[in-house]
């Protein structure tokens, strides 16, 4: 994907007072009343406030939502009003799985479909549903809207759109810098003030930066904008939007290691990040820190270095690669012809679960030489995204996390849950409903879906005792055509890793040709207006189910599994009209195993739902993209 870089670019650095400092975080004095670390045990003070403001907003949000429905035998009136009065305002999240730019716009197109802001949502009947939810949390891919759409103060996704300009090439085509995007030298010379600055750089600082020219605010591709600054934003102060989750994996010297390069186990580290604070749950780490004073190195829950401390590590563009920095996978692929590095989530059904994934970023070694010749760093250097480890020395850190004074971190889809719903199922949030969006382009060859990633999150969860639904393997997704339409799993709260209701429901969203092909690579860095409008057309279509066309109910049916782990903590019932949405759209345990395909089993290659003679040859043609 990215050309080698010019010489001037590899040029000494005898100048480097002389550049841009705005990347680099900045010294300041130490605070001497800052809680550094706390145990993994509930919220944090400051997300548990934010969390209960939300639930107000969320009220009066889900109130108006569910009057849009058409419920029967549903007293709204009396529902919110015992919510109210209980303080049982359910909670609610999304969660965009990794992708690329594919994840990145098609789950916008979620976001924008769930929206009250939208006049066509309310007369689907799916808007609000956003304004309902609590968290939002995003991976790899699905850390760009994740991360952007809170940043720029949750504008509505068409009014992003034009922030975002997505037909503008941010790595292929750049000649000369601008508002919308730099060359290779001066995002060259972005990162560097942050190594003169005595921090460690890597290929996920520089594809953050180019990715923050399209999706971070502020001058520069938001050069100076953090993610604990989320926090400052009229809209989060006052509970207005959803609260970013963002998901990172780790890798350590014990995993297993290829060409040099580590690849981390399935039941790797996973790292949350909030604008609050970053940590885990579970794993070698038991404690989070606040995000605001991520750069500092911490031993035994203070500052090494007690007379300088460090701000603005956290920036946005350093988030965004970071979860999308799998470049430790597009090496070893390259190197190994497609035989190693290949994502955990990797499907099972087709002939190899090696198969290679999408179009991997072309020149891999240019970049790695351009490191090596810039700033002297070789490839185990730049492979990862390094942070000063605030876990050293810690009862609640253990192996590596324990003792190394920094922390390797890169895309959490390398552990094999490339839907981020690690942290919305923590029992100390207390999810009940969470939408799933899957566009992780698992079901090779074609790209679209096939569930993997859904069931390597309950595989994940039932190791670990935490409360989620029971999930078929992918066979059963594709045979029972999950992956093609919407599904609600943990219903039945018998049919969860409890087997309570502790689990919340989970509708499942994967990607899928309805009114357009919307399985476009993962690299596909320049994105025209026209296949934009295709993409939020499409996802408008999953959403709604072709506008309720396929189920008149379906949008009630949405309702149905949002309040249900709520009903009985108010002491109400499901209607006969739920019950008839659960026999419809919730697994009930049933396996289908079978080998639908002969001559190539598991293989997904699905014409447009909505016009099913349309085959992507006949689409392609008159198609430009």
């Amino acid at each position: 994907m990215l050309p080698l870089l010019i010489s001037a670019a590899a040029a000494p650095l005898a100048s480097a007072l002389e550049l841009p400092q705005g990347y680099a975080p900045d010294p300041v004095s130490c605070p001497t009343s800052l809680q550094w670390i706390r145990p993994a045990v509930g919220l944090s003070r400051d997300e548990l406030e934010w969390v209960e403001g939300r639930k107000k907003v969320v009220l009066g949000s889900l109130d108006a939502y569910l009057e849009r429905l058409n419920l029967d035998d549903f007293d709204t009136d009396e529902y919110i009003s015992r919510l109210n009065y209980t303080n049982q305002t359910p909670i609610m999240g999304m969660a965009i799985s990794g992708g690329g730019f594919g994840s990145a716009f098609t789950g916008a197109g979620l976001i924008r479909a769930l929206d009250d802001r939208l006049p066509a949502a309310n007369e689907q009947r799916t808007g609000g549903l956003l304004q309902s939810m609590t968290y939002l949390s995003g991976l790899s891919g699905g850390s760009w809207p994740a991360v952007s759409f809170p940043s720029y103060n949750f504008p509505t996704a068409d009014e992003i759109v034009d922030y975002w300009k997505p037909e503008i090439d941010r790595f292929l085509t750049v000649t000369n810098t601008s508002a919308e995007a730099a060359t290779e030298v001066v995002m060259f010379e972005q990162i560097a003030a942050k190594h003169m600055a005595g921090f460690e750089i890597g290929i996920s600082d520089y594809l953050g930066r180019g990715f923050a020219y399209e999706f971070i605010p502020g001058q520069s591709g938001g050069l100076n904008t953090t993610f604990s600054g989320i926090r400052n934003l009229s809209n989060f102060i006052n509970h207005q939007m959803p609260m970013p989750i963002i998901h990172l994996a780790s890798v350590e010297p014990e995993d297993a290691e290829y060409y040099d390069l580590l690849v981390p186990p399935s039941n790797g580290t996973i790292f949350d990040l909030t604008p609050f604070e970053f940590g885990a749950w579970e794993g070698d780490v038991h404690a989070f820190t606040p995000t605001e004073w991520l750069g500092n190195q911490l031993s035994n829950g203070n500052p090494v270095n007690s007379s300088t401390c460090w701000k603005g590590f956290d920036r946005s563009s350093l988030v965004i690669g970071t979860s999308a920095g799998a470049f430790n996978f597009w090496y070893l692929e390259s190197v190994s012809n497609g035989t190693l590095g290949q994502f955990a989530k990797r499907s099972t059904t087709h002939k190899s679960s090696l198969a290679k994934r999408l179009s991997k970023p072309a020149n891999l070694n240019g970049l790695v030489e351009a490191f090596a010749d810039t700033f002297d760093l070789n490839l185990t250097e730049v492979a990862y995204s390094t942070f000063p480890n605030p876990f050293t020395n810690l009862s609640l850190s253990t192996g590596n996390a324990h003792t190394s004074p920094t922390l390797k971190l890169v895309d959490g889809s390398e552990t094999g849950q490339t839907i981020p719903l690690w942290g919305q199922i923590q029992p100390a949030r207390n999810v009940d409903f969470i939408i799933a969006w899957d566009d992780s382009q698992d079901a090779d060859p074609y790209s679209w879906n096939n569930g993997t990633n859904l069931y390597n999150t309950y595989l994940a969860a039932n190791a670990t005792g935490l409360p989620f639904p029971v999930i078929p393997p992918s066979k059963t997704m594709m045979n029972l055509n999950y992956t093609l339409h919407p599904q609600f799993f943990g219903c039945d709260a018998n049919l969860t890793t409890t087997g309570d209701d502790r689990s919340p429901i989970v509708l499942y969203m994967a990607n899928a040709p309805y009114s357009a092909y919307t399985n476009f690579s993962f690299w596909q860095t320049a994105t025209s207006r026209e296949q934009m409008e295709d993409i939020f057309v499409n996802s408008f279509d999953i959403v709604t189910q072709a506008n309720g066309s396929w189920d008149g109910e379906w949008a009630e049916c949405i309702g149905c599994a949002a309040v249900e782990r709520s009903l009985k903590r108010v002491g109400m019932e499901r209607t006969r009209q739920c019950e008839r949405c659960f026999e419809k759209y919730c697994w009930d345990g049933e396996l289908d195993e079978r080998e639908l395909y002969e001559s190539d089993p598991g293989v997904l290659n699905p014409t447009l739902i909505l016009n099913p003679g349309v085959g992507f040859e006949v689409w392609n043609a008159t198609n430009p993209y």
